[in-house]
Formats: C-alpha cells, structure tokens, sequence
C-alpha cells in the first residue's frame, strides 16, 4: 500500500510539473542596441537649449543666473556638435570619393590585364556573386531571428 502510495504522488508531481511547464511563453530575446535603435531613427525629438536648461533649472533649483549660464553652455556645446558632424560628413564624402576612384583604377587595370571580353565575363560574375551575397542578406534580415537590425541598401546605391 505505501508503495502504489508514493509511486501515485510521484506519478501527481510529474503530471503537475509538465502542466507548469506547458503554461510557461517563452519571451523572444530583447536584440542588442533596441533601445539604441530608436535613438538613432531620431523618433526623439531633439530638445533645444533652453527647454534643457529649464528642466534641468526646475531639477536642481537653478538661479536665473545659473540657467543663463547652463543655457549658454548648452548652446555652444550644441554649436560644437554640429560642426563636428559637418566636418565628419565631409571626410567621409572625401573618403568614399578617394575609394570610388581607387576603385576605377583598378577596373581599369584589371581591364588592361583580362582584355574586353574576358573583363566582362569578370565583370558578369562578379555581378552575380554580389547579387547571391544580397540574396543571402534578404534571407538573413526575413529570418524570424533577426529584429531588424539594419535595413536593405536602397538599389540605386548597389547598382554602381
């Protein structure tokens, strides 16, 4: 009698610990730089210098003296910042000039060495082999895995 007794409490256990586990969702993994992503789409709307120096006035009791002074502060920081990105995106349009004319170069030797026909044979698996890899990003970025990390190139700038 004690044994069919436990063997049937072990057996309710079992049964209990399955129906637990049945109720259980699992939650999807929260992707690296979720947060970051929103940021950077600019889905916040950037705050200007007297509306981040008010708040920051009302948080830590700021005289009108001090608020014109942490405005001013933010005001030239915000001067800063964007010259500092005008200057980034001018060196990086130098850049992808520099790369785009090493790259013609090249072509055009690789042209000198292959000959026209066999340059454009070159040239046609290249193509397709650029074509598979984009193929193979599409299938990455459609995966159920994948939370939208990056967003297909537009065609005009792959056609190059």
């Amino acid at each position: 009698m004690k044994k069919s007794g436990i063997l049937v409490l072990a057996f309710g256990f079992i049964f209990s610990l399955a129906v637990i586990a049945q109720d259980q969702v699992p939650t999807p993994p929260q992707p690296r730089g979720m947060h970051q992503k929103e940021f950077k789409k600019g889905e916040k709307p950037k705050l200007s210098a007297q509306k981040r120096a008010g708040y920051l006035a009302v948080d830590l009791e700021l005289t009108d003296a001090q608020r014109a002074k942490v405005q001013a502060l933010f005001e030239k920081q915000d001067k800063m910042r964007e010259e500092h990105q005008a200057e980034v995106k001018k060196l990086r349009e130098q850049e992808m000039a520099k790369m785009e004319a090493t790259r013609k170069a090249n072509d055009a030797e690789m042209e000198k060495i292959l000959g026209a026909e066999k340059y454009q044979q070159f040239k046609a698996k290249q193509a397709e082999r650029q074509q598979k890899m984009k193929e193979r990003r599409s299938e990455k970025q459609n995966h159920p895995a994948f939370h939208g990390k990056r967003a297909p190139r537009p065609e005009a700038e792959t056609a190059k």
